[in-house]
């Protein structure tokens, strides 16, 4: 069909075929020129009808950002060319339990308590409830001080102990409104040895024990403690709650202390006399750490033949750190003991091989402080072997006196000399997003190239913007050459876009068709601050030694590295590497012992876990032995032939499969390849630990054929700051996004909902199938209003049909839209330069007659299911009820986090594991509001044609303009063929339930 409509901004090209004098044609181009956007037209004619009606939700948007408030170093480097010095006298100390002032109206009093972590002296107990606490010190001398916390990390879910920090009732400093309280984990235990030989890697537990800590940033930026300046006088202290209790003792204000220069210990040492001990070398072994700061650096593995103890073609996790240990602030402690008082050198087998030619860096504290300013940022070069890293100057071995008996030195990652780089980075891609929206607001999203827009003329300051960007992106890549001596791929990337941006300013005129560029630079930016960020190294072990002792060799030669790479190859025939090996000895298990195979669709570490769990809880509670396998998760979905069908079909399935798609079950069910689970008693029961709507995929002819595994949904994610600027409102409801849409538009930018018709057919009444599910339900007068709605969202009110959602909410393109957990987990961890900037909310729905607003959606399920050629299905029925419980799983999500990091957050179908996880409380609230009205449609014999014709019939309309009605129409008469086709081959027919 001919598409006739009128595009928005532009003219019907019915009007150019018109025959019309050249005085109207100049006239219709001197008026289309006049316009500043193309995205215009009927977005116009909403604008004017709801200009009177905005009436949304306020944003909430009261944090501060680094452009409102100043970071450290700015503020530092301030005060310090005011002349402000450091205070000089006696400390100030403050006992916890003598706060001033607490919480609010609502606030609950922290409680005082004695005992916690063997303390004798009562301390203060924060939980959650209690919003804010507060102490007040009267200050006799002015200066810079630094504050001291003698905290005890109690009880809580797992995650670091955040605060923000106000003195007098104001932020200092950017980097005060989130201060870190590190939790300190160790392994439970030593690493047994499974069948095939490989080492099993323990499991991380808390360590709890009294810290005394100085205030100090937490992504590793300044090597020293902040300095806070006070006048004489009272001031107030108030902490804020954020996350995770905590138990305090003290706190102190305290005179700055700077550690020396290594120059004036060596006086100190020759002026008393210090000798140096002879004939005495200490190894440990990095991955005996005493505490980490952090669950997910641990042991890992490493093949080289020199590492210890050596792998010998097998799995040893004889090192530490690699690439988890990474982020500013995580740190690894180890303790030793010397046996003779005297002078100490110090070396470390360690691999920095990352970052592209540039260094990483550590803060090393000996018996919890800097000896001297050197190891503040110790710098760990790259190279692409193993080598002996002496804590040296390069020229000579510094020295350490240490008294006879036990010691501690501890690693902290730093990002110190890279500070005014990632600032600077962070600076210039929110002047690109910001330069980007103007740009916008002039040409649109999709400028006409053919078009002169003056934007040097129509936009202010646009070439002196330009021209600040690149000398950020000059200034980055001059201070990156001076850190690395040579020029890694990130400074050949800036040089590109520094290039790019001089084009613009020789050319202005050239910049709408560098726009998708511009967004790509942006991206790009963003790729490499996070770059920055991370710091890795891997160590193998420390040496403390005498300064007589020879250092060991630390890199393998060419002939050792061979025959280690014969032996892994003579290996692989005889060792099976998709099996996860258990954790029993050789005749531990019994003749009669049951032995369940479990298939996961999910990486070998997801399996690994579970297999630790099972081995851990869930054999020596019911005697059942548990082998798992990992299986690429594509093979555990359908629409093809794939690994889970071919053992089917082959008599070869597993008794279980977990991670499975969720569209499996009952395609599995149709064939009578998967067992019914309601025929277990208890099956009712369990059916409670999850949401209603999450069932219904697995619901057929009157059988449940899984249990749900995990389960995602949308929410509405949007940019606070822009939001804000626009002085728009949070969408409720459909009618409010349709509201605020015009307004969007007319400033260059818009939102995004992914094409689907769920929520759209749920919330006006209808159904994808009828009461039996034999036919299509998309006859309806709701189905049809429903389809209206959906496709009128791509025709009338112009949302982008396919858009990068994810670059386009850190562009500022797109500053609200509909999208999936995954979404929300990207931009909390790859996303910082948005940090505070962005906020979540329940998706929008329809406002009912009762007041109400339905939100009801679908989303994406991964199951478990148990196999029909299975022997024991009692067996691992109980292996199901056990993986699902809340109790594993809320223990798996934390180990899996602890392990990976929060970028593998699981989210659980289980409600009240999923609730137990570190959530902040106010976007668990939206979860939890969300998940209210979670429903999935059924899958019926033949129903993977329902939105195959639902697409085409979306096409039709969005793509050609077909009418909508004749379009379903189509579809439905498409829908119900093939629906009657695959009845009529299985002989079978739905019933409803």
């Amino acid at each position: 069909m001919k598409d006739n409509r009128k595009l928005p901004g532009r003219e019907n090209k019915s009007i150019f075929r018109r025959r019309a004098s050249w005085a109207v044609i100049v006239s219709l181009v001197l008026l289309i020129s006049a316009v500043p956007s193309k995205d215009i037209g009927a977005s116009q004619k909403l604008a004017d009808k709801y200009k009177d009606a905005l009436q949304l939700k306020p944003i909430e948007f009261t944090s501060y950002s680094e452009d409102q408030l100043p970071v450290y170093a700015a503020v530092i480097r301030k005060q310090r060319e005011e002349g402000k010095e450091d205070a000089s006298g006696t400390r100030i100390d403050i006992p916890a339990v003598q706060y001033s002032r607490y919480g609010d109206d609502a606030g609950k009093a922290p409680q005082v308590k004695t005992g916690i972590g063997g303390s004798p002296e009562p301390v203060l107990i924060w939980h959650e409830e209690t919003a804010w606490i507060e102490w007040t010190a009267e200050i006799e001398k002015r200066g810079f001080y630094q504050i001291e916390v003698t905290y005890y990390p109690i009880e809580g879910k797992r995650s670091t102990i955040d605060r923000s920090l106000k003195m007098d009732r104001q932020f200092p400093f950017n980097e005060a409104q989130r201060l870190s309280f590190y939790r300190f984990w160790q392994d439970a235990a030593e690493p047994v040895r499974n069948r095939k030989g490989d080492d099993v890697r323990p499991r991380q537990i808390e360590a709890p024990h009294w810290e005394t800590v100085r205030l100090s940033d937490n992504e590793g930026k300044h090597s020293e403690p902040f300095r806070f300046y006070l006048e004489p006088g009272k001031h107030t202290l108030r902490m804020e709650m954020i996350k995770e209790p905590i138990a305090l003792s003290q706190i102190s204000l305290i005179p700055p202390e700077d550690p020396p220069e290594y120059a004036d210990i060596k006086r100190q040492y020759e002026a008393k006399g210090y000798s140096r001990t002879e004939n005495v070398e200490i190894k440990i072994q990095a991955e005996q750490a005493r505490y980490k700061t952090d669950p997910t650096i641990r042991r890992e593995t490493n093949s080289d033949p020199l590492a210890e103890p050596a792998a010998e073609g097998n799995i040893r996790l004889n090192v530490i750190g690699d690439y988890r240990w990474r982020k500013g602030g995580q740190s690894i402690a180890w303790s030793f003991t010397v046996p003779q008082s005297g002078l100490y050198k110090i070396g470390i087998k360690a691999g920095q091989w990352w970052g592209d030619g540039l260094p990483g860096y550590r803060k090393i504290e000996l018996d919890g402080r800097v000896p001297f300013q050197e190891l503040a940022e110790f710098a760990f070069p790259y190279d692409k072997h193993w080598r002996i890293e002496r804590l040296g100057d390069g020229e000579e071995d510094y020295l350490f006196f240490l008294e006879e008996g036990e010691h501690t030195i501890r690693m902290t990652v730093q990002l110190g000399p890279y500070r005014e780089v990632l600032q600077s980075l962070m600076e210039t891609i929110r002047q690109i997003s910001d330069l980007n929206r103007k740009i916008i607001l002039v040409t649109g999203t999709k400028p006409d190239l053919n078009y002169r827009y003056d934007l040097d003329r129509r936009i202010p300051n646009l070439l002196d913007d330009l021209s600040a960007i690149t000398e950020q992106l000059r200034f980055q890549v001059n201070e990156i050459q001076q850190l690395s001596g040579k020029n890694p791929a990130i400074v050949q990337s800036l040089k590109m876009i520094e290039d790019q941006f001089e084009r613009m300013i020789r050319n202005p005129d050239s910049i709408p068709a560098q726009l998708e560029d511009m967004t790509n630079s942006q991206a790009q930016l963003g790729n490499w601050l996070l770059s920055l960020k991370e710091a890795p190294l891997v160590v193998d072990y420390l040496i403390i030694a005498s300064s007589d002792t020879a250092w060991p060799k630390a890199m393998s030669n060419v002939f050792q590295r061979s025959l280690s790479t014969f032996q892994n190859f003579l290996n692989s025939f005889t060792k099976d590497y998709n099996s996860i090996g258990d954790a029993f000895a050789v005749g531990e298990e019994g003749e009669d012992t049951v032995v369940i195979d479990v298939w996961v669709g999910n990486g070998r570490e997801w399996a690994e876990l579970i297999k630790d769990l099972a081995d851990e809880a869930f054999t020596p509670e019911t005697g059942i032995s548990v082998n798992m396998n990992t299986i690429p998760a594509g093979q555990l979905a359908v629409g093809g032939v794939n690994t889970l069908l071919l053992a089917a079909s082959s008599g070869k399935a597993p008794d279980v499969a977990v991670s499975v798609d969720g569209l499996l079950p009952v395609e599995f069910a149709i064939r009578d390849a998967v067992v019914n689970l309601n025929q277990f008693a208890d099956y009712e029961e369990v059916s409670q630990w999850f949401l209603p709507g999450a069932l219904i995929p697995f619901h057929y002819n009157g059988g449940d054929y899984a249990l749900p595994e995990t389960q995602d949904f949308n929410i509405l994610i949007f940019r606070k700051d822009i939001l804000a600027e626009l002085n728009l409102g949070i969408p409720d409801t459909w009618e409010d996004l349709y509201q605020i849409l015009p307004i969007l538009q007319r400033n260059g930018m818009n939102a995004y909902v992914p094409p689907v018709i769920d929520p759209f057919l749920y919330q006006h009444g209808g159904n994808f199938y009828n009461e039996e599910r034999t036919e299509s339900g998309l006859s309806s007068g709701e189905a049809y209003r429903a389809f209206k709605e959906w496709t009128d969202l791509y025709t009338n009110y112009r949302i982008p049909i396919q858009a990068d959602f994810f670059n386009r909410m850190r562009s500022g393109e797109m500053p609200i839209g509909l999208a999936g957990y995954q979404h929300y987990v990207l931009l909390s961890t790859a996303a910082p330069e948005l940090a505070g900037r962005w906020g979540i909310a329940p998706a929008p729905g329809r406002k009912q007659l009762n007041g109400t607003v339905d939100r009801s959606a679908g989303g994406a399920l991964n199951a478990a299911v148990i196999f029909r050629q299975s022997e024991h299905p009692n067996e691992a029925w109980q292996f199901l009820k056990w993986w699902m419980s809340k109790e594993t799983q809320q223990r798996f999500g934390q180990e899996l986090e602890s392990l990976l990091g929060v970028e593998a957050r699981w989210n659980s179908a289980n409600v009240e594991a999923f609730e137990e996880l570190p959530w902040p409380q106010e976007d668990l609230l939206t979860f939890q509001e969300q998940w209210r009205w979670f429903k999935e449609p059924p899958v019926v014999l033949g129903g993977y044609f329902t939105n195959r014709h639902l697409t085409n019939a979306w096409n039709r309309v969005v793509m050609s303009g077909m009418n909508p009605r004749e379009s379903l129409e189509q579809a439905v008469k498409d829908i119900n063929r093939e629906l009657k086709a695959k009845q009529e081959e299985y002989g079978v027919h739905s019933s409803h339930d």
